[in-house]
């Protein structure tokens, strides 16, 4: 069966991307707006470790001389465009805003890319206006060892990609909750994330899978926290469009084969094969509508075994099934 969180997610979000005038420039912009009423599934927490640092809006460009994590190990700076030393504000700015979500009990966070501070993958390194090299910012850096579900701003290029860090999120967060006391816990756990991993990450899923076979019983703890920490890590990876499409395909046609012999109830939807050319737009929908099925018959989409749902909703899809047993 699907499973299902009921609490909203609490997600720390760079201020400058949830609409607030908090750029160097002054500039903002609202990359949520594309989620329309999805928005409402989350609780957004927004933070501007530049702004925690005291630059101030509008305030003069910064750049780093080595990456995010050089800086905070001390191996490399912060420096405004007249070249003056700035490391210890953003540093202490950044921790701020970490103080602040860990306040506000986030434990994910969306950020601006190619950002000094907050960039992932990708950050200014240089003094050159448009200068950047892979390498994440200061704040990001940061985060990073936090250990928590860090989503960049990429993630809003299509409903797709939306999609995939989304239903990523859901799985992580709901494993990070899960009591694992003994192997009986995680294999269960296991069973329920292990399509997303065999998705993305093959090799590590038949590597976590094979050990999971052969731990011996009563396992110690380490060794069960071990394993849970790689599946979380791999949720961190992202899908490609293609195998989104096989997974979708593969799920699709087991419905309509259960519906045939139990009354799966598809409400109509039609998915294509995965050699059928449609935007991505369209498959977001169709993988969206699977896991509608599988929340509102009680399946396990595989591919989306977590979703979120307001507690009102789980009830009155159980009171229905209630109802026609």
């Amino acid at each position: 069966m699907t499973e299902v969180i009921s609490d909203r997610p609490r997600i720390g979000i760079s201020a400058c991307m949830f609409d607030c005038p908090v750029r160097y420039n002054g500039k903002r912009f609202d990359a949520l707006a594309a989620l329309g009423r999805e928005r409402a599934d989350f609780v957004f927490t927004p933070v501007c470790p530049e702004c925690m640092a005291g630059f101030g809006v509008p305030r003069e460009p910064i750049h780093l001389t080595g990456s995010g994590a050089d800086v905070l190990a001390g191996h490399a700076k912060v420096l405004d465009r007249h070249g003056r030393d700035v490391t210890r504000q953003l540093i202490d700015g950044s921790a701020a805003c970490v103080e602040a979500l860990e306040r506000a009990g986030v434990r994910a966070v969306i950020l601006k890319e190619k950002s000094p501070s907050c960039g992932i993958a990708k950050t200014r390194i240089g003094s050159r206006r448009r200068e950047s090299a892979l390498g994440s910012g200061v704040f990001a850096a940061m985060l990073a060892d936090t250990g928590w579900f860090l989503i960049p701003e990429t993630a809003f290029d299509s409903a797709l990609t939306w999609w995939d860090w989304r239903r990523r999120l859901y799985a992580w967060l709901w494993l990070g909750d899960r009591t694992i006391a003994s192997n009986g816990d995680l294999t269960a756990a296991w069973h329920v994330v292990k399509f997303i991993l065999q998705e993305t990450q093959r090799a590590e899923a038949d590597r976590i899978g094979r050990e999971l076979a052969t731990l011996p019983k009563r396992a110690p703890r380490e060794t069960l926290e071990g394993l849970r920490a790689r599946m979380l890590d791999a949720l961190r990876v992202p899908t490609t469009r293609q195998r989104a499409t096989g997974a979708l395909w593969k799920t699709y046609t087991h419905y309509v084969k259960r519906g045939q012999l139990e009354g799966v109830d598809l409400h109509d939807l039609t998915v294509r094969s995965p050699e059928v050319l449609r935007n991505v737009t369209t498959i977001a929908a169709e993988l969206t509508g699977l896991e509608r099925v599988g929340f509102e018959n009680d399946l396990l989409f595989g591919t989306s075994p977590v979703v979120f749902r307001d507690a009102r909703r789980v009830k009155a899809r159980d009171a229905a099934r209630t109802e026609g047993e």
